[in-house]
């Protein structure tokens, strides 16, 4: 009980900053509600944005993976984090300067200007799709490990509705400010925290190099590159979801929203390029941790093995401190679902509500965000009730759903002869096939390379073939009034300095 009395007390405490931004007046305007009024500093993007990615997927899914699969987990996030800063800030140093001039709020402003009013819903819809599997893997995270941490007095399907609770309040009241302030300090906590957990788990057998050694010693294929006849941590396997992890950073809302919500352009070039090694750092150790716990706490399957960072915490710890390390767990996926959530919430009340209904004020696209919060909570607590994907996977599988928007995001800063109709086609054909490959061969196919689709696994051939579509597309079409008139904008002589 002590694991839920100090997540309960987070949670409070997570409220009442968003309560005290509710009351300071940081949510009376639309501007100030969904982009924090651009006014947030370097400490708080910089850690908000850290903590609105990682996540369940980094504490409790990759400790899982690092569990099940091994040190090939490490290469996929070297290859994915190491050029995930500069990818940012090419692409988005755009996003910044246009989006202060226009007022942009939402990740579907670009895209409308640029493209025009079809693709801007397109867009929103299709990475509202891809968004929910990863918002699902962090409550399925906080379910199963609320349920093992409190010894089952609190149920997973319990569990599924104690923390979302919370989150939901506390962005239906605080907006993008409030969310940005307790992004930061859930951010700083759980950094410490996953820092004394891997302490205390290297020390359980005599250090890092002795623990490692036992493991090695009972499971050497953790070790290896390329075990399982080649299946496991084979190159492209590697590739593969390094790839999806990392275009689809760049096409998720919070990138958008922070670049938003940042005070100056240093701000913005110090939160990008310091991430990828920042995050590189941190998510090292939990990896280790699920690797670690082959030697503590064996025998552990599929979902499951989920549950590794808590139990290795309960069997290295004192009770307290193995409730706060897990609390560390808790704090990474609350603050990546507020990330999620509130940025899909602000796409559907602006790029899609206020579309539709163009004399809604800006204090009703307020109320209907608000609204959209409980929505996209609850649709996501219903899909995680019954839980058949491990969290890592299921968020790679995000990754890769929205990672085929990237060619339409680059064609709208980069290319002058990106033309609606290609981006629009490449977007569809690229999730359409995601969920094809993903019905077909299930899982495996997404994320395993398959010998049918020439040694890639379906996400990488569907932004392959999304790629194509975009360009042939393009090719082929005119650009229309929109385009043509947006070329002034995007490729402004002051955008190149």
């Amino acid at each position: 009980m002590v694991a839920v009395i100090i997540i309960t007390g987070l949670c409070l405490v997570s409220v009442y900053i968003s309560y005290v931004a509710f009351r300071k007046g940081f949510t009376k305007s639309a501007d100030d509600y969904f982009v924090a009024g651009s006014s947030l500093g370097y400490f708080v993007l910089v850690f908000s944005l850290l903590a609105s990615f990682l996540s369940a997927f980094s504490m409790f899914g990759m400790s899982s993976f690092g569990y099940r699969l091994g040190f090939g987990s490490l290469y996929v996030l070297t290859a994915n984090l190491v050029p995930l800063g500069f990818l940012w800030y090419f692409i988005h140093k755009k996003t910044f300067l246009l989006g202060r001039a226009r007022k942009w709020m939402t990740m579907g402003a670009p895209f409308g200007e640029r493209y025009g009013t079809p693709m801007r819903i397109v867009l929103v819809l299709v990475v509202l799709v891809a968004s929910v599997p990863y918002i699902v893997a962090q409550i399925q995270g906080i379910g199963v490990m609320l349920e093992a941490m409190s010894e089952g007095i609190i149920s997973f399907h319990a569990g599924l509705f104690f923390v979302p609770f919370f989150i939901a309040l506390y962005l239906m009241m605080g907006g993008m400010k409030g969310a940005a302030w307790v992004n930061a300090i859930q951010g700083v906590f759980f950094s410490i925290m996953v820092f004394v957990l891997f302490f205390f788990v290297m020390m359980k057998n005599g250090g890092f190099v002795p623990t490692m050694e036992l493991v090695m010693a009972k499971h050497p294929n953790l070790f290896q590159i390329g075990w399982a006849g080649g299946k496991v941590w084979s190159y492209p396997m590697i590739f593969g979801m390094a790839a999806a992890m990392c275009l689809g950073c760049v096409c998720f809302p919070q990138p958008f929203m922070h670049a938003y919500s940042s005070r100056s352009a240093r701000g913005l070039k110090a939160m990008f390029l310091s991430f990828g090694g920042i995050c590189l750092f941190i998510i090292t150790m939990p990896t280790l941790i699920g690797i670690a716990g082959n030697a503590i706490v064996p025998g552990l399957k599929g979902v499951e093995a989920d549950k590794i960072y808590g139990l290795v915490a309960a069997a290295t710890m004192p009770d307290w401190l193995a409730a706060f390390a897990v609390a560390g767990g808790f704090t990474a996926a609350m603050s990546t679902v507020n990330g999620l959530v509130f940025g899909n919430a602000a796409n559907l009340s602006v790029d899609v509500i206020k579309i539709m209904r163009p004399e809604t004020k800006p204090s009703e696209l307020i109320t209907i965000a608000r609204v959209f919060v409980a929505i996209i909570m609850a649709i996501c607590v219903f899909i995680a009730w019954n839980p058949n994907t491990p969290v890592a996977e299921l968020s790679i599988i995000a990754f890769g759903t929205v990672a085929v928007t990237f060619f339409a995001l680059w064609g709208a800063y980069y290319w002058k002869r990106a033309t609606a109709t290609g981006a629009i086609l490449s977007i569809l054909v690229g999730v359409c096939l995601n969920i094809t490959f993903f019905f077909v061969g299930g899982k495996a196919m997404v994320l395993f390379p398959q010998k049918s689709l020439f040694q890639l696994n379906g996400f990488l051939a569907s932004f392959i073939i999304a790629g194509i579509v975009f360009f042939v597309g393009s090719y082929l079409t005119t650009p229309g009034k929109t385009e043509q008139k947006s070329l002034k904008l995007f490729f402004h002589p002051v955008l190149s300095k």
